[in-house]
This record gives C-alpha cells, structure tokens and sequence, in this order.
C-alpha cells in the first residue's frame, strides 16, 4: 500500500555548455565570477570546467531547468535585460489540432505554439533539448505531468490530430525502421523508459499525434524521425500534453517566451476539443498585489517603496503602485507564483540573504508537548496497534472528491481557495473519509484486506475566519470488512485513549442506511462509522466491502 510518506526529492541539477552560457549572459566573466552571480540568484553551481558548467536549480523555479531560462534570470538580476512583456503578434492560428475522444481519459489535454525563423546551431539546439529533457523529467514526473514533443513543421501536412488509435506503423526518431506502436515501446529506449507512463486507451490503442501522412509522436513515448529537429530546422511546432489543461497552457506560455528569447516568431495553434475550441499559447499574466509593510515585516529589513520596484525588476516583475500596495505583474513564464508568499520570497533573494541579519530568540522558555498532542498521539498509536497503516494526504481537495463522490450536499462552511489554477483544488478538505477512500482505491493490487488511518486536520469556516479541527478516520477494505468490524476497531482506539462516547442509531448519506452509527461523545455528535454506501464505493472505483469511522477530537 501507498504510504503516502513525504520524502525530500533532490533539486534537479542542469549541465549547459559554459560557452554558450556565457554568450547569452555575459562572454567575458571569469569561472569565479560566474559561480559567484549564480550564487546570488539563490542557486548553486555543482561543478564548472573547460566546457560546461552544473548548476543545482531550486524545483520551484521550472522556468530555469535549462539554458535560456537561466540567462533570463541572470540578465534580469544584473540588469542586463529589460524584458519583461512577451507578446504575439494578433493573428489567426497558423494551425488547428483536433482533439479525439479516445484520449479522453487517458491524457485529455493538448497545447501547441509554432516558431518560425529559428536559428539554431548545434550548441544551442542542444542546449535547447536539454531544457525540455530536464523540464519533462522533473517538474513535468518523467512525462507522466508533462510531456513536450518538437516536430520540423515544414514536413508536416494539415490536418493535425490527438486521438487514440490502433497500432501503426512509422519511423520512430533516431530508427531507421518502421515498425508499429506495439514494437516502438518494446525496441526502443525510449520506449522501455516511459512504456508505462499512460495505460493505453482500450485493448490495442494509443495517444497518437497525426498529420495528413500519419504519426508525428507516439504520445508521450517518442516522436516521427520523419519531423525530427535539426540545425537545419527554420520552422518548429510544439505540441505539450498532460492531465492538467492550466499546467499544459502555462507550460506553451513559457516555451514561446523561450523561443522569443531565441528571436523566433511564435505563432498561436488552435486546439479543437469536443465541446470548445481552445487558442494556445495564451502568454497569460496576473497580478499579485502586496504591501511594502509586509514585505518588511516577513523579510526583516526596511526596504522602502522606491526600492521594491528595483529588487522586483531584478526579479523580473513589472510593479505599480495603489497606495501603499505593490502590484506583481507575474511573468508569463512564471507559473510557480501562487500567492504573496512567493512574492516575499523573490524580494527577499534580489534584497540579498546575506544583508538579511538574523533576529536573537528573545523568549527561552523551555517547550513540552501539548496534552492535545498526547492524546493525538495515544488514539494513533491504538489505530496502528491494531495493523491500519497511517496515512498522511494533502489538505487540498475539490467539490467532487469532498462532498459529491461521498454523496454529500456541498457545504457552504467549506475553506475555498481564491483564484484556484486547477479544477482539482479549490477547497480545504472537510473530510478525512476522501482521502482514505482514494487511497484504498490506488492500492487495489494489494492482498485484502486493506486498513489504513489518518490523524490530522480538516478545514471549516466559522464566524467568516477559517478553522482547523483534527479528526481521526479510519477504513477498511475486505471480504469481512462490516459494521461489527468496524466498531470493533473503534471500541478498541476509543478505549485505548480513555475516550468517553456512546453510539446511537443514525443515518449518513456515504454510509449504508441501518448500518451506520453517529459516535455521541458528552451529548454531542461527534462522528459515525459504518459500512461504507455501495455507491460511494463506486465513485472511488472500490470493489471490496468497505467500513469507515471518522471522529472530531
């Protein structure tokens, strides 16, 4: 079973040629001197030689996973550059893609750019690649986030499109053979690597991208060698697939501002859905606005309002001013700013860390746990005493997961986030119960039966402020996996923990009408168990018999 446990990934590390670097940023800086300007943009630089320089990237910051991403951020911070607006000339789409229901559920979302006039030499194609090698690798989970394919657009024929389809034959890039779906994920590196990043759209069928004379990628497996790149290369059309469509329109938004960085024209594609028509890139940008008095009390420092859209410019934000506010225009290509926070954080690197002097901890008070802790701590210790596996899931969920799969009106008390940028987080979970489901869902392979719990918080608002409340739930998933077990499993945590309560006869919408129990802990409700409603079951794709509890401590 998934234990969900968090894990510190390593930062991904990018290898350029030094060289080509230097002509984008500055050709006449020593070894030193470069190693030392990328240190201030809050980066570290792995390893420099004769030829190519590693620099360690933070993972919030996909923009920078290659070459020209961080001589963007270089030029910026040093004021070499004082572009800030990437733009598209207001014409039609040069292209149209049509979208097939046969990737519906399998990778539904499409995005595409075209770039004409490209200039590409070796070096710098290379160094090209590489960015959306490294992109697709680490921000987009090996593929299966993201996936970025380049096609020579000279040699493709209209009409383009994205569907499933039976296993042909092509010409897979870098092969001198045809050979069909099937063989290209079984005989090529590519793929064995990624065979397994999408299941395939029914028995024998896969996400194909097509023009008039057949398959220019096996999505997201490998591309035509008929459309392969070259330095001899002037026109190229991007495609970009995913699960996400806000993470695949942001992401063609930041590959045109690349290729405009590049001096290539880049001219917009239109995406033809079932039911809606879609122009991508958009080259979106928002604005966050943030006042100066809390950029100085989250840095530390004063800084000042005329100083704040000098740090920003290095940072590559344009600023206006209401008031005492400071609006953020977020770059195009930035799609990791969500909030003020990220904005304090980019002030705070362009003001510089080592300027920043730590405070001295005035209050020594020697800490202790909270007796709230203890207890916490005593009802998990009696949940995995009793073989449930703990579960630690996120606090972000949607309306479909929290209340409509567990047959639920939607509630109003619910913590909803402002300006959500994908449909699968919009509100704080209320619920422990969704979570666990899915989890128990994802692990179906494993032998029955499956036991896990979770201990943490839920989210509600109360007098217009949010509030945290923990909960502890549990569920179970098995052939004999009913009421009585699951009473069983709460008598036992509830007496383990000294907790007082009695069950009463009540009914729930996600549990089975006579057998659930509301859980009554000094006059109040304070909980229910039971066996799981069959129908709930099904939302979740469970097939086993399932009982659940879950508590208000």
């Amino acid at each position: 079973m998934d234990k969900r446990k968090r894990r510190n990934d390593p930062m991904p590390v990018i290898t350029i040629d030094k060289k080509y670097l230097k002509s984008l940023t500055e050709p006449e800086l020593s070894d030193e001197k470069l190693t030392e300007r990328i240190g201030k943009l809050g980066l570290n630089v792995e390893a420099i030689d004769e030829k190519e320089i590693s620099v360690e990237v933070t993972s919030n910051r996909p923009d920078i996973l290659g070459a020209l991403g961080l001589a963007r951020a270089f030029n910026h911070f040093f004021h070499k550059s004082t572009k800030f607006h990437y733009q598209i000339n207001d014409e039609a789409p040069l292209l149209e893609i049509t979208v097939g229901g046969g990737v519906r559920r399998i990778r539904p979302y499409i995005a595409s750019l075209a770039a004409s006039g490209v200039k590409f030499d070796e070096v710098s194609l290379t160094g090209f690649l590489n960015g959306i090698e490294k992109f697709t690798e680490t921000y987009g989970r090996a593929r299966k986030k993201i996936a970025i394919g380049l096609h020579d657009m000279d040699k493709i024929e209209a009409p383009l499109r994205y569907d499933a389809c039976g296993s042909e034959r092509f010409v897979p890039l870098n092969s001198k053979e045809e050979m069909t779906y099937d063989q290209a994920l079984r005989d090529t590196d590519k793929g064995r690597k990624y065979a397994d990043t999408i299941p395939r759209a029914g028995p024998k069928r896969f996400p194909v991208l097509k023009d008039r004379k057949g398959a220019l990628a096996l999505i997201p497996i490998i591309n035509s060698e008929r459309t392969k790149v070259t330095t001899d290369t002037k026109n190229i059309l991007v495609d970009i697939t995913g699960m996400s469509e806000y993470l695949v329109g942001k992401t063609a938004d930041l590959i045109a501002a690349n290729f405009i960085d590049t001096g290539a024209s880049v001219r917009k594609v239109q995406i033809v859905y079932r039911n809606k028509s879609v122009i991508t890139p958009q080259l979106t940008t928002d604005t966050v606005g943030v006042p100066v008095s809390m950029l100085e009390r989250e840095i530390g420092v004063e800084i000042g309002v005329n100083n704040v859209a000098a740090l920003a410019e290095k940072m590559g934000y344009e600023t206006s001013y209401t008031g005492n506010v400071v609006n953020f225009k977020i770059p195009t290509y930035r799609f990791d700013v969500i909030n003020e926070q990220d904005i304090v954080e980019d002030i705070a690197i362009a003001y510089g860390y080592d300027y920043i002097r730590p405070v001295p901890v005035r209050n020594v008070t020697p800490g202790a746990i909270d007796t709230l802790a203890l207890f916490r701590d005593s009802l998990a210790n009696a949940a995995a005493g009793l073989g449930f596996d703990q579960m630690m899931n996120s606090y972000l969920s949607n309306d479909q997961t929290n209340f409509t799969m567990m047959r639920l009106s939607i509630e109003k008390s619910a913590v909803r986030i402002r300006n959500p940028k994908s449909e699968s987080i919009t509100i704080m979970r209320t619920s422990l119960l969704p979570s666990l489901l899915k989890n128990i869902a994802a692990s179906q392979n494993v032998p029955s039966p499956l036991e896990c719990f979770e201990l943490d918080m839920v989210f509600h608002m109360r007098d217009g402020k949010p509030k945290e409340d923990y909960h502890i739930a549990a569920v179970s998933a098995g052939s004999k996996s009913d009421f009585n077990s699951i009473k069983a499993v709460y008598e036992s945590v509830a007496k383990e923990a000294g907790l007082e309560s009695k069950l009463e006869a009540a009914t729930h919408p996600s549990f089975i009408e006579g057998r659930c129990a509301k859980i009554v802990s000094k006059g109040k409700g304070v909980g229910f168990l039971g066996e799981i409603h069959p129908e709930v079951l099904n939302n979740f794709g469970i097939e086993e018999p399932t009982a659940a509890l879950e508590i208000e401590l």
